[in-house]
């Protein structure tokens, strides 16, 4: 996909399938919401939802997946009915939020962060020229009314330590400043 060598079709399966990913992801966060005591935390995660969901009908991350899916030439209510999902796929995202509502909080916000651990070939594709998708924007060029990465955008690397070591407490005070 990054090498622009996949079919129409090849795409527009990749589109459907991941849009099922993209549905889980606000129920994931409303079970990560539950489990916290914290109300500063609460504060901080549910936006997760609201990005994902839109304030009202028509706006959202999930709204924009299926703008995405007509832009390839898919039918937007079939992706959204998720009817064409691949079992396989299904049960991989389902059993993800399975594990977020079966495991701690600590694990459940863990499991959420895997943006932190993209392979480097998401960082050399955003690096400044350079976009994922033909003719948008890298998405690490995405950035909020305060000049902050906007959610979603790749975080940089931090240059004096590897990725896996950041702690949630930097994670935190990042989201923070969004």
């Amino acid at each position: 996909m990054h090498e622009g060598k996949l079919t129409r079709e090849q795409l527009q399966q990749w589109v459907l399938n991941r849009y099922y990913y993209q549905t889980r992801i606000p129920i994931k966060d409303a079970i990560v919401v539950s489990k916290s005591e914290d109300p500063a935390f609460r504060r901080m995660w549910i936006r997760r939802i609201h990005e994902h969901d839109g304030d009202v009908e028509g706006e959202g991350g999930l709204a924009l997946w299926l703008r995405l899916a007509e832009g390839v030439g898919l039918d937007r209510e079939e992706v959204a009915s998720c009817r064409s999902v691949l079992p396989g796929v299904r049960f991989a995202c389902d059993a993800y939020v399975d594990l977020v509502r079966s495991r701690s909080l600590l694990e459940a916000v863990a499991s959420s962060l895997t943006e932190f651990f993209a392979p480097d070939i998401m960082t050399n594709a955003c690096s400044p020229g350079r976009s994922t998708i033909p003719g948008s924007a890298p998405r690490c060029s995405r950035t909020s009314a305060d000049g902050s990465p906007a959610h979603g955008a790749i975080p940089p690397k931090p240059s004096n330590s590897p990725r896996s070591t950041r702690s949630l407490t930097n994670y935190r005070s990042a989201a923070s400043r969004r």
